[in-house]
């Protein structure tokens, strides 16, 4: 990006940072993983302006270059010296370190309190870890956390663990997934938690994004599998359930559209939730998806 002829303007407006993982999990790698987690970054490329002063995101910059130089001539901040956020970065890695290291509970639990990010959510794997239990029990609080890669990871715990009492808080992250970079995968995790946390009271919260045809979209299969996962343990929604789901068998692609393959997919997902006992027709066209949907 910097190259571009067009950024020359601005490239002493700003201290450019590139943040780069290779998931090796070590030296580098480990310190842009944290980089991350800081600014709840979990989809790539992220491009952003943020506060030197404070390490707050203050405008989303956009991919294009004069969506780019707008954001940056938008933007101002108040000059300052300080180097205290630094300072207070800093510091709070060496608690990360220091729960990372020792895994102790006691840590642990105190580092769930930290005001720091990174310290939160070190803390959160250790005791996801050792002391699941106590994460679950405080799941509704986790969930407000706004940073995506934390509640991504408490959303994994509760789907391992099945809680009910966490299943208002994981609605109301697929209702409406606030301070979300990524709010999709976020409704995702938030799905796949409800298969075992969820009952027949999150239905309606989940078969909008089961029924809608979207195939390009990993959500709706993910909540076509949470539906009938809440059928199975709760067998009085079953029949609603299967009612619901035979609305969403996705419009039918041609043979050739390179989409067909993840359609006809979705169409075979759905079918077997549904648990109907004819075979999946040899050509799903609209025919077909019709006699499927009666």
């Amino acid at each position: 990006m910097l190259p571009n002829p067009e950024l020359r303007a601005v490239y002493d407006k700003a201290v450019w940072l590139y943040v780069y993982t290779d998931f090796s999990g070590t030296g580098a790698d480990r310190a842009a993983t944290r980089t991350h987690w800081r600014f709840g970054v979990s989809s790539w490329p992220q491009l952003f302006l943020a506060d030197p002063a404070t390490l707050r995101i203050l405008r989303h910059t956009g991919r294009k270059t004069a969506s780019f130089l707008a954001a940056v001539r938008a933007t101002r901040v108040a000059k300052t010296r300080s180097r205290a956020v630094l300072k207070d970065a800093a510091a709070a890695e060496k608690r990360a370190d220091a729960i990372e290291t020792k895994k102790s509970v006691k840590l642990a639990r105190a580092g769930l309190e930290d005001q720091d990010i990174v310290v939160r959510y070190v803390a959160l794997g250790v005791l996801t870890d050792k002391k699941p239990g106590l994460v679950a029990e405080r799941a509704g609080a986790l969930l407000a956390t706004p940073n995506d890669p934390f509640r991504y990871r408490v959303c994994a715990l509760l789907g391992k663990l099945g809680r009910p009492e966490a299943r208002e808080a994981l609605e109301s992250l697929v209702h409406e997934p606030k301070n979300s970079l990524n709010p999709n995968v976020l409704r995702i995790r938030a799905v796949q938690a409800l298969a075992t946390c969820g009952d027949a009271r999150s239905i309606d919260v989940i078969a909008p994004h089961a029924t809608s045809g979207a195939i390009r979209n990993g959500l709706t299969g993910i909540s076509v599998d949470a539906l009938a996962a809440i059928a199975k343990r709760h067998k009085k929604a079953g029949k609603r359930v299967r009612t619901l789901l035979k609305r969403g068998y996705p419009q039918p692609v041609p043979a050739g559209d390179r989409m067909h393959r993840a359609c006809v997919g979705l169409a075979k997902r759905i079918h077997r939730a549904i648990g109907d006992k004819r075979s999946f027709p040899k050509v799903y066209d609209k025919k077909t998806r019709a006699a499927l949907m009666r």
